[in-house]
């Protein structure tokens, strides 16, 4: 077996490479909608001064962070102090939300079902790929965890629950073996819906996906009970979860209360500190009196700092997410279509399904072995046996997140602002029928909505702010974990080389001409 000392100079061969590549290509066009432009300035510009805008960074940290136990604690307001926000979280309006939220998704429903069959005129794409993935992300990275209140699929249990006046449900226990593998499964299926068979899955198959996932949730959460179910096997409790932890809002209980009694996910809600507040659990939150509840406007980026060591189980949906969003700005190069017209001349009718399924499946494959190759790397570099390779790739897992939700912004803004406005025409024709409602079934959608440049540098910054904000959180946990600021240091050499890398690929990226 190859000593791991060797490791850390084979990664920064393959980064050096990386950055000379990069650095000599040619200018490109830049990732839009329908229209081709030239960069104001050659990409490799754009792409140096990213990665020193990431390796800068670095160095801000390593100079004035001193010791991880002061970054646990953070500047915060409790809105429920002030009457509009109490009135908000009152029971009358948390209901009225929920009950749209299951009103909408029967309409998606029976949108898909019965509407046109012309995917740009029935409701269920839009729905799906438009408001729920991308808007409903975007606003749930910045302002907080709003899916737990408009989940349809956990309002309308809960509606049952308060009709029968119990809980209801939860005879068989939750088997421990299972952890959150049926919600890292039920979201890859929702990756491969997305980026591989979103064309073939037209409105029809999408209204069935749909109930089948209704009936998936609903048989869970009668075995196991509303809570463990979704905590465990909801795929986007987990994934918006997750990308929450980003945002400006929190929700917090005192951890005495927390213990008082206890939820479904034990003390993790209370990160790896037993003492520490319960920040961002829902189920606490409810359970609490309302004196004990706050819902605090915090900074971006900190809730990511008491999450704790991840477990290996959850180190999964950090890389698939990270993978996800790669790939689905990947898969609209013309690079890609070259690697998938290859399959297409073997087999015409499903060449691109099975190019665009390798990429899927493999590029978290791809990212896996880079992220535990980079732990090994870390591993090395610090000198010390503990924590060893494996131990660092749970630590620093969620010090990714900020990259995944950077370049999840840079990669959908155009897509999210031209069909976006695709809800004007279903406003006045809701199923495709050739109503006419309001006036606005004939409106033209602009997909000049906002200059390709201004996306190019929205683009830009996004994907280096989320670069930066990881650099933060993973020097934070540097100096929580090693004594020596030397040993910090060299800790996260091979980690700022991964993110250099990802940033330059991902400047690549967004840099191509959409070929779709």
């Amino acid at each position: 077996m190859m000593p791991w000392p060797k490791l850390p100079f084979r990664a920064g061969a393959v980064v050096l490479a990386v950055l000379l590549a990069l650095a000599l290509a040619p200018p490109a066009l830049a990732h839009g909608f329908g229209e081709r432009y030239d960069l104001p300035l050659p990409l490799r510009f754009f792409v140096l001064a990213g990665a020193l805008s990431v390796a800068l960074s670095f160095v801000v940290a390593a100079v004035f962070l001193r010791g991880g136990a002061a970054h646990r604690t953070y500047p915060r307001y409790n809105l429920l102090r002030l009457a509009p926000f109490r009135g908000l979280a009152g029971g009358w309006c948390l209901n009225l939300i929920r009950t749209s939220s299951v009103v909408l998704t029967v309409y998606v429903i029976l949108g898909a079902l019965i509407g046109s069959e012309r995917a740009a005129l029935n409701p269920a794409p839009a729905a799906v790929y438009v408001a729920f993935w991308v808007a409903l992300s975007f606003a749930i990275a910045l302002l907080g965890n709003l899916w737990t209140l408009v989940n349809p699929w956990k309002a309308a249990w809960g509606f049952l629950e308060s009709a029968a006046g119990r809980p209801v449900g939860g005879a068989l226990e939750y088997p421990a073996r299972l952890s959150i593998w049926p919600a890292i499964l039920a979201f890859l299926g929702f990756v491969i819906l997305e980026t591989v068979a979103a064309d073939a899955a037209g409105p029809r198959a999408l209204g069935w996906i749909l109930i089948g996932y209704t009936v998936y949730n609903f048989g869970g959460m009668y075995l196991f009970g509303r809570e463990i179910w979704l905590r465990n096997a909801e795929g986007f409790t987990l994934i918006f979860g997750l990308m929450a932890r980003f945002s400006i809002t929190e929700l917090r209980v005192p951890a005495a209360a927390c213990r008082r009694w206890g939820c479904s996910a034990g003390t993790d809600c209370r990160g790896d500190d037993a003492d520490a507040d319960c920040v961002d659990c829902w189920e606490c939150y409810a359970l609490a009196p309302p004196a004990q509840r706050e819902f605090n406007l915090r900074p971006p980026v900190v809730g990511l700092n008491r999450v704790g060591a991840a477990t290996l189980i959850q180190v999964c949906p950090v890389i698939l997410l990270l993978s996800t969003v790669t790939f689905d700005g990947l898969s609209a190069t013309p690079e890609w279509l070259s690697f998938s017209t290859g399959f297409v001349r073997l087999t015409p009718q499903w060449g691109d399904y099975i190019a665009n399924l390798i990429g899927a499946l493999g590029l978290p494959v791809v990212f896996g072995l880079l992220y535990a190759a980079t732990g090994a790397a870390m591993a090395a570099l610090s000198g010390r046996q503990q924590p060893d390779a494996a131990g660092l790739v749970r630590v620093f897992a969620f010090s990714l997140l900020p990259i995944a939700l950077g370049y999840h912004y840079a990669h959908f803004l155009g897509f999210l602002l031209v069909n976006g406005q695709r809800f004007i025409v279903l406003a006045s024709d809701p199923f495709g029928w050739g109503w006419d409602l309001f006036g606005t079934a004939g409106a033209i959608i602009n997909i000049g909505i906002l200059s390709p440049v201004f996306i190019w540098y929205f683009s830009i910054t996004a994907i280096v702010i989320g670069h930066i904000a990881a650099v933060y959180l993973a020097h934070v946990q540097a100096v929580r974990m090693y004594d020596g600021r030397r040993a910090a240091l060299l800790s996260q050499l091979p980690m700022l080389a991964l993110m250099v890398c990802y940033t330059c690929a991902s400047l690549w990226i967004i840099s191509r001409p959409i070929s779709e």
